[in-house]
């Protein structure tokens, strides 16, 4: 171990140094290419072209490293998947792997904190997320298949290139168009990882540890798993590196040589040799693996979804306007809606329909009177943990001031008072909340974002005091549920998730015992939606069957798609609850929108989707 470390450290310091240069350029990268406040955002609104960027980005900056000094010294890993196929493959020695493996993982850290340093309001931003590598909308077992499907074609891929005369001096292009491509069409099933260190720095940095298990387990299943075909087919293995075709010095098993003296002699009698027919035939392989993985990348892809807005039933609209005029709302629109495409859209016979957008921020909230029929009160006795609840979280600037501020309106309390979640919370750590109801007894929240926590926005120099809407937070009952409905089918993906529990969660929610497990999702804009599962106290009610659009207890939030009736027909094959009777006509110039659709989710909280 000490003859390793004292004479091999210049190889180990290159991969630190490879990998920490490859994150800096993901989160910087993803920054530009991810983060609302880009400029790019405004040129190329197309989320795959700027995942394609991303992914020739990515590339690029493998094929630069693999082709830098540094690469030619170390050999260019920078993956802990990498170097175990090759030491299996008897090209790495034991005490070198376990150093560049401890190197790589120092590397992935090292990297993200350089960029958390410079830019960290940004990285942490839910669009850009350290640049984490997470399981997509359609779970974490499509992610781990996927990431064995593409470790397994790179590694092939680098194993007979790397060992066929004329082409191993193209490994490194070789690997970074993989990446390039990878990330274009598969980093929406996974993140596209194939890493566990590249995965490990953004968790470590950002606290983001769901399902480590798959980008510890998926790159080196596979990877070993190509090895060991490789080995089977009886070819040789020259050595670990990426690029040989330099003059610095090789710590590896090295037979490089023999492979140079096979290229000349190939070069002399001008054969075309098996091994480059063997490569035709892998490159062929290859070419359909790929086609088959982007098919079913694309083909897996939910529809784009914008949160448009949260709405809400109220009894009395002007006393309803008055109060959020008093929380700083504008009035954005007004109108008066009646006639059957409305009461099919909303469920609600003989619906004639008084509907104020307002808005904060950024934000908007539908304010929905039933002139004619009226509906029924929210029940007396309802509380947080009940599956009807609903609310909508009111960034403050000041949790002082906003507290004074909602006293003085006389509002009626459900916290305690402002809680301060404690450091036990590391994903809430410091983010004040208060509960409290407006006059229909609608629950609402205020909520203060300490700085390093919630969007970078919430934190701008400003003389407002109520900002804007961070997300709409629902009761469930089944996580997974959840997840499926706003997910797979509806097109969120999964921005973090905590444990929430203590005292200072008892308060705020008003139920004694309260042990939550939060879930955050988010559309591409628009606020966020947040799972609330009650692990304890399981006492929560469901929401009753013959609750309607015009009762009081009635929220919906409102989903903006491409194409409202391909997401029918795929909500239908999933025996999704239909409230309408199927996509719905409207008039624009009332709705904002051409066509729509209200359906319930798996606890019965209702969605509004929509085509403009």
């Amino acid at each position: 171990m000490i003859r390793a470390l004292r004479e091999h450290w210049p190889e180990y310091l290159c991969e630190v140094a490879e990998l920490g240069l490859f994150m800096i350029s993901a989160g910087l990268f993803t920054i530009l290419l991810q983060h609302p406040d880009s400029p790019v955002l405004n040129f190329i609104p197309s989320e795959f072209v700027r995942r394609m960027l991303t992914g020739i980005a990515m590339g690029s900056t493998a094929i630069a490293l693999v082709f830098s000094p540094l690469g030619k010294r170390s050999g260019a890993h920078f993956n802990p998947a990498v170097t175990l196929a090759f030491w299996q493959l008897g090209k790495v020695k034991n005490w070198d792997a376990v150093f560049y493996i401890v190197a790589q993982f120092i590397g992935g850290v090292v990297g993200v904190l350089i960029v958390s340093l410079f830019a960290r309001m940004a990285l942490m931003h839910p669009s850009v997320n350290f640049a984490a590598t997470l399981p997509g909308s359609r779970g974490v077992w499509i992610a781990f298949i996927a990431e064995l499907i593409i470790a397994f074609i790179l590694m092939s891929t680098v194993l007979q290139v790397s060992n066929t005369p004329y082409l191993a001096r193209y490994t490194g292009v070789f690997a970074g168009a993989l990446v390039a491509t990878f990330i274009t069409f598969e980093s929406p099933l996974s993140g596209m990882s194939m890493n566990p260190a590249r995965t490990f720095g953004s968790a470590f940095v950002g606290h983001l540890w769901m399902a480590l298990w798959v980008y510890f387990t998926a790159p080196v299943l596979a990877m070993q798993a190509a090895a060991l075909i490789y080995l089977r087919g009886n070819q040789a293995v020259y050595c670990a590196k990426f690029h040989h075709y330099n003059r610095q010095r090789c710590i590896f098993n090295c037979r490089f040589p023999e492979l140079l003296a096979r290229e000349q002699a190939q070069r002399q009698v001008r054969e075309p040799a098996t091994a480059r027919m063997r490569l035709q035939s892998g490159m062929k392989i290859l070419a359909v693996a790929l086609l088959t993985l982007c098919s079913v990348s694309i083909s897996a892809q939910p529809p784009k979804a914008v949160v448009e807005s949260v709405g809400m039933t109220v009894s009395d609209m002007d006393r309803a306007v008055e109060f959020y005029s008093a929380l700083t709302f504008q009035k954005v629109s007004d109108v008066e809606v009646l006639g059957d495409e409305f009461e099919h859209l909303e469920g609600v016979f003989g619906a004639r329909m008084r509907i104020v957008r307002i808005q904060l921020g950024n934000e908007y909230v539908d304010l929905t009177q039933y002139l004619a029929p009226p509906g029924r009160p929210i029940p007396a006795d309802s509380r947080s943990n009940d599956l009807w609840f609903q609310h909508i979280a009111i960034v403050v600037r000041d949790m002082d001031q906003a507290f004074e501020k909602l006293r003085a309106l006389k509002v009626e309390f459900v916290s305690t008072g402002p809680q301060t979640l404690p450091p036990s919370i590391k994903a809430a750590a410091g983010i004040k909340a208060f509960y409290f109801r407006d006059p229909d007894q609608h629950n609402l929240e205020i909520i203060y974002f300490p700085p390093g926590k919630g969007d970078p926005r919430w934190h701008a120099k400003t003389d407002k005091l109520f900002l804007g809407i961070d997300h709409t937070a629902i009761g469930i009952s089944n996580t997974d549920a959840s997840l499926k409905f706003y997910g797979d089918l509806l097109g969120l993906h999964k921005t973090g998730e905590s444990e929430n529990f203590g005292t200072e969660q008892e308060h705020l929610n008003q139920v004694f015992g309260a042990h939550l497990r939060l879930t955050g999702m988010r559309a591409s804009a628009g606020p966020g939606i947040e799972f609330l599962e009650y692990l304890s106290p399981r006492d929560g009610r469901a929401r009753p069957a013959d609750v309607h659009a015009n009762d009081i207890v009635h929220w919906q939030t409102t989903i903006a798609t491409d194409d409202v009736d391909l997401l029918a027909k795929k909500l239908r094959d999933e025996h999704v609850r239909f409230v309408s009777p199927g996509v719905v006509a409207t008039p624009k110039g009332k709705t904002g929108f051409s066509k729509g659709m209200l359906v319930s989710d798996p606890d019965g909280h209702n969605v509004l989707l929509i085509e403009k």
